[in-house]
């Protein structure tokens, strides 16, 4: 007799931090890296991405998967956009001082990982949300954050935000926020 997996109906609010802080996505090289893996990520992974921002520090957004485990499509992303960032850092960026933040996410980077090869804190942060008010308000933080780190004036100025209609992720995003489709 088959056992049946029972298919993931919750979403969740995930964060992910660079080491140290350190404001990679600020390099057009970086951030295409980073949405090149999240799309990756959903056509091969089963990624789900409702709501996403991608700041100089961080990326945000309201996800599930379609299979699997959110842990392990997350870890897989992690792994990937290391491994891209850490060679675009280490070839320089053009007209740019990179050469600094090597260092800074050597010594801010995760314990147990190769020097130098990570560029995320320690753990992502994932949390479940279960009322949709939940959702609600994580997804105006998330498409807010631009405007409230002093970004934009708008959210929907934000490229780099599923508030933008021309972001980077366009048709990747699911549309609505419904855990129980």
């Amino acid at each position: 007799m088959r056992s049946k997996r029972r298919k993931q109906k919750e979403v969740f609010y995930v964060e992910l931090r660079t080491a140290g802080d350190v404001p990679l996505m600020l390099y057009p090289s970086v951030r295409k890296k980073i949405t090149d893996g999240l799309r990756w990520s959903c056509d091969k992974r089963g990624l789900r991405i409702y709501d996403y921002s991608i700041l100089p520090d961080r990326v945000l957004m309201i996800a599930n998967v379609a299979w699997g485990s959110l842990d392990d499509v997350i870890d897989s992303f992690m792994e990937f956009s290391s491994k891209a960032v850490m060679l675009i850092l280490r070839r320089g960026v053009p007209g740019r001082n990179s050469a600094w933040m090597i260092p800074a996410l050597q010594e801010f980077g995760p314990a147990g990982k190769p020097g130098g090869v990570f560029i995320w804190s320690e753990e992502p942060q994932i949390w479940s949300l279960f009322r949709q008010e939940d959702i609600d308000a994580k997804s105006e933080q998330i498409l807010q954050a631009a405007v409230k780190t002093g970004l934009v004036k708008k959210a929907e100025d934000y490229l780099c935000s599923s508030s933008n209609p021309f972001h980077p992720l366009e048709g990747w995003v699911v549309e609505a926020v419904d855990p129980w489709s």
